[in-house]
């Protein structure tokens, strides 16, 4: 039975496995929590590009025209989550933080959320480029 199983999962074609994380993406839009509320940002007063390899992702990203910061680390896919530790960026308060987002890709679009305590943090949408 082991091997039945075994040999069908190795006959399903490769993109059942795909990370569908991979690649080069750009910035859409976000909305993240402040004191008294949100605030919102879109392309094209805020661009970022964020990187993603099979283990790493990396990120740079300005704000009209000028540079803001960059980041990046390892990540894992598990459950629907994509949870990053940043090991390097101009943010001290990341470094080394882990953080578990909410993901889905659809279509070109990948939406990712950041929920803390209940409450939501971040969310934001990226757009694949290649």
């Amino acid at each position: 039975m082991r091997f039945v199983i075994f040999v069908g999962l190795a006959l399903l074609p490769c993109p059942v496995f795909a990370n569908p994380l991979l690649g080069t993406w750009e910035f859409v839009q976000g909305k993240y929590a402040v004191e008294n509320g949100f605030v919102t940002a879109k392309a094209p007063e805020i661009t970022s590009v964020k990187l993603v390899t099979a283990s790493h992702f990396s990120y740079i990203t300005e704000k009209n025209g000028q540079f803001s910061y960059a980041g990046g680390g390892q990540y894992k896919l598990t459950d629907g989550q994509f949870i990053e530790t940043f090991k390097y960026g101009n943010i001290a308060s990341l470094m080394g933080k882990t953080m578990a987002f909410d993901y889905k890709v659809a279509g070109n679009l990948w939406h990712h959320s950041l929920t803390e305590n209940g409450q939501l943090v971040e969310a934001e949408v990226w757009r694949k480029i290649k």
